[in-house]
C-alpha cells in the first residue's frame, strides 16, 4: 500500500474509473452507518474463510463448499462496490450469483447419495450429457428446495431477494432498464438518457445496499448449516444476529434520513 500510483489518464475509461472511486468513498461517507455495517458483514466472512480453511473433513460434499463459501463473500463485495459506485442495476445482477453460490453449496453438502452431487458438478464440461445432467441437477428450483427442506425461513427470505435482484437487473427486465434512465422535458422535445453511474436518489442507493446486506445475512446462514460447528466455535452464529438487527435498523433509519 506505500506504492503511490499515477493518477487516471484523462481518456473516457480512466475518468470512468475515477468517478466510479470517487463515488465509492463519497457512499462510505453519506451513508456512514450503513458502511459501518458492511464492514460488519465483511468481517463476519472473513472469519467465515477461518472456519471452512480449518475444517478437517476432506470429503467431497464437504471441500466443494468450502470454496463456494469465498466465491459468494467476493461475489458480495463486487456487489456492494457496484451498489457504492452507482452502478445499481449491475450490483444486483451480481448479488443474485452470490446467492446460487450459496445454494450450490448446500444442495452438494447435503447429498443424499455423497459425492455424487459433487461429481457431477466437477464434470459438468466433459461432454454434452454431463453438462444436460447437471444443468438440470442444479436447476434453481433443486437447489432452492433443498434450502428450504433445511430452513424454510431463510429461504423464504433468500429467495425474495433473488427474485428482487433479477427484477433489477439479474434479467435486463424493465425495472433495471428504466429504473436508470432519466427523463427531461422542454418546450420543444423530450430527451431521454440512460446512464451508468448517475443514480442520484440515495433511496435507491440504500436500497441497493439493503440488498447486498440481506443477501449476506442469507448466505451466511446457508453456511451455517454446512459448518454448524465450526459456525459456534468462532462465534459467527452471533456476528449474524447483529447483522439481523442492523438489517432492521440501521437501513430504516437512513431512510429515513435520506
Amino acid at each position: 500500500m506505500d506504492q503511490q500510483l499515477p493518477p487516471w489518464d484523462d481518456d473516457p475509461l480512466s475518468k470512468f474509473f475515477w468517478a466510479a472511486q470517487y463515488n465509492e468513498r463519497a457512499s462510505s461517507l453519506k451513508f456512514e452507518s450503513i458502511y459501518a455495517v458492511l464492514q460488519r458483514v465483511h468481517a463476519a466472512f472473513e472469519v467465515v474463510k477461518e472456519a471452512v480453511a480449518k475444517d478437517n473433513q476432506a470429503d467431497l460434499e464437504r471441500l466443494v463448499p468450502r470454496f463456494f463459501a469465498i466465491r459468494s463473500h467476493s461475489a458480495f463485495l463486487a456487489g456492494m462496490r457496484l451498489a457504492m459506485s452507482l452502478q445499481l442495476p449491475e450490483s444486483y445482477a451480481v448479488l443474485r450469483t452470490a446467492i446460487e453460490q450459496a445454494w450450490y453449496a448446500l444442495h452438494i453438502a447435503k447429498d443424499t447419495n455423497p459425492p455424487s452431487r459433487a461429481n457431477l458438478w466437477l464434470s459438468r464440461d466433459a461432454d454434452k450429457d454431463s453438462k444436460s445432467k447437471c444443468r438440470s441437477e442444479f436447476s434453481i428450483g433443486n437447489v432452492r428446495s433443498t434450502h428450504e427442506s433445511f430452513d424454510p425461513v431463510t429461504a423464504k427470505n433468500l429467495h425474495g431477494f433473488y427474485e428482487v435482484a433479477i427484477d433489477f437487473g439479474g434479467h435486463p427486465n424493465e425495472k433495471s432498464v428504466f429504473g436508470a434512465m432519466a427523463r427531461v422535458e422542454t418546450e420543444n422535445e423530450t430527451n431521454y438518457s440512460v446512464g451508468i453511474l448517475s443514480f442520484r436518489d440515495p433511496v435507491a442507493v440504500v436500497a441497493a445496499l439493503h440488498m447486498a446486506v440481506g443477501v449476506a445475512i442469507g448466505t451466511l446462514k446457508v453456511f451455517q448449516l454446512i459448518f454448524p460447528e465450526r459456525f459456534r466455535i468462532l462465534g459467527i452464529d452471533a456476528k449474524i444476529e447483529v447483522l439481523v438487527r442492523d438489517l432492521n435498523t440501521v437501513f430504516k433509519q437512513s431512510l429515513f434520513e435520506s
